[in-house]
């Protein structure tokens, strides 16, 4: 019982389990089929779209895949946005687009004409940062 008891101690306090208890975790998706995940955490995804997340702050970053055009410019490219967010227990989140009706049917997809956004399924509310645009993927 004392045991059990310092455990919710320790947890309400925000400290760490003792070496050997799991920590919980969240399920997290990318739902849109252009939205292409590149870093979690400022580390390569390698084509990962799914994923189980601590609950700490997270930074997730993107670009889109024009299809099957190509931008024209460079600065016409979709660039890469980086979201924050912190999931909480209990919880799934979803990874989603927002952007003109335009961009989803011509499949061009520009600079900060589009964010990422993370829902939470369990709320229904956008629980991620306004997006940060970036040159580069994972800095």
């Amino acid at each position: 019982m004392h045991g059990m008891l310092l455990s919710v101690v320790l947890l309400a306090a925000g400290c760490r389990l003792p070496s050997g208890a799991s920590e919980p975790t969240v399920e997290v998706k990318v739902t849109q089929k252009y939205l292409v995940p590149v870093c979690l955490d400022g580390a390569p995804v390698n084509g990962d779209r799914h994923w189980r997340l601590t609950l700490s702050e997270h930074t997730l970053a993107f670009t889109m895949r024009n299809e099957p055009r190509h931008p024209a410019t460079p600065e016409a490219a979709p660039g890469f946005a980086v979201v924050r967010f912190i999931p909480q227990a209990e919880h799934r989140y979803e990874i989603e687009v927002r952007a003109e009706a335009t961009s989803f049917s011509s499949r061009a997809w520009n600079r900060g004409e589009w964010k990422p956004v993370v829902r939470d399924r369990t709320t229904d509310e956008i629980v991620s940062s306004e997006p940060e645009w970036h040159e580069e993927a994972c800095r």
